[in-house]
């Protein structure tokens, strides 16, 4: 193509297959990105309007995975803390591939704050592996406290307060006859509990949008997240300090702020630790994600055109739109 002018616009977005000559390539770059300048200087990694990107490593693959020449049936994120001397890649989510989505959204909640992160997607085959494609240095930070799973995340802002936090390990005490000191037998187990207590509010009311309180809505969003520490299912509390537990809640109760006013109320719940926030964790707890299902296309100028209609359906079906207000 080189030295020919077009005057309308090439239809890249559909390119997946290049004829090259007779020759030695050490490389094919393609892209919709018309600020690469005349130094021709590919950019770093892959782009989103890289088009494909061929290195003839042993295979004639271009694609953003590197699936070693066989067919990709899955699709797997991991995560490790980024330059930690002990940090294990550790699998957070996993899916099939759809030949008809080319977009992938993964939302982590599991994180500690003032971390910084590593991910990496890695292609399967059946039960071939494929190379890993890691991602630039992603550093967490937030402000806040949260309760989350893979479907809800709510802030634990307004009146937080952790009560005593237990640190648990059992013990075994005898007693002998003829010695003066007890002996003493230390177990296995080492895990914190305690008690949180913070006042739930709509993201209206708590940004405050509304120029009065909706009680019915306020209600209505109370009820949901105490059906939410009351369903059984491990959670997650992230703190701003960096602290994190994989917990299961109990003994949810209310306290109204005042005898006279009892239209808003504080949440009280008690947890227990589960375990240590690794694989093995999470792949029992069922906190193991999935991915959202979305595209993107190209204009005629070579910009990007997102259609998120399939992830924001997948969105509908899994919480209401209060609920989905609650996690923005």
């Amino acid at each position: 193509m080189e030295g020919v002018v077009y005057d309308t616009a090439i239809p890249t977005d559909e390119l997946d297959e290049v004829w090259l000559g007779e020759g030695m390539y050490d490389e094919v770059f393609v892209s919709v990105d018309t600020s690469i300048n005349s130094t021709n200087e590919k950019p770093t990694g892959w782009q989103l309007k890289t088009i494909m990107d061929a290195k003839f490593n042993g295979s004639l693959e271009a694609g953003s995975i590197d699936g070693g020449g066989h067919k990709v049936v899955k699709l797997q994120c991991y995560r490790r803390e980024y330059k930690a001397v002990d940090s294990d890649w550790t699998l957070i989510a996993q899916w099939d591939y759809d030949q008809d989505y080319n977009t992938y959204t993964i939302t982590d909640r599991f994180i500690q704050n003032g971390k910084t992160y590593q991910y990496a997607i890695v292609p399967l085959s059946k039960d071939i592996q494929g190379d890993k494609v890691m991602s630039e240095p992603i550093a967490a930070v937030f402000k806040g406290n949260f309760i989350s799973d893979l479907q809800h995340n709510y802030a634990m802002n307004l009146n937080f307060r952790f009560g005593d936090l237990r640190y648990n390990k059992n013990t075994s005490i005898q007693t002998t006859l003829s010695g003066q000191f007890p002996i003493v037998t230390q177990g296995a187990q080492n895990y914190r509990s305690g008690t949180a207590t913070f006042l739930p509010l709509t993201k209206q009311q708590e940004l405050g949008l509304r120029n009065s309180l909706d009680t019915k809505e306020e209600l209505r969003n109370r009820n949901q997240i105490i059906e939410f520490l009351n369903n059984g299912k491990i959670k997650v509390i992230r703190r701003d300090d960096g602290d994190i537990m994989a917990v299961a809640t109990n003994d949810i109760n209310l306290q109204p702020l005042s005898d006279s006013f009892d239209e808003l109320s504080n949440v009280t719940f008690s947890f227990t630790e589960v375990g240590k926030l690794d694989y093995n964790t999470m792949e029992k707890s069922g906190l193991i994600a999935t991915a959202g299902l979305s595209n993107f296309t190209y204009d005629e100028h070579g910009e990007i055109i997102f259609d998120d209609t399939n992830l924001i359906k997948d969105v509908n079906k899994s919480r209401n739109a209060q609920k989905v207000l609650n996690d923005i």
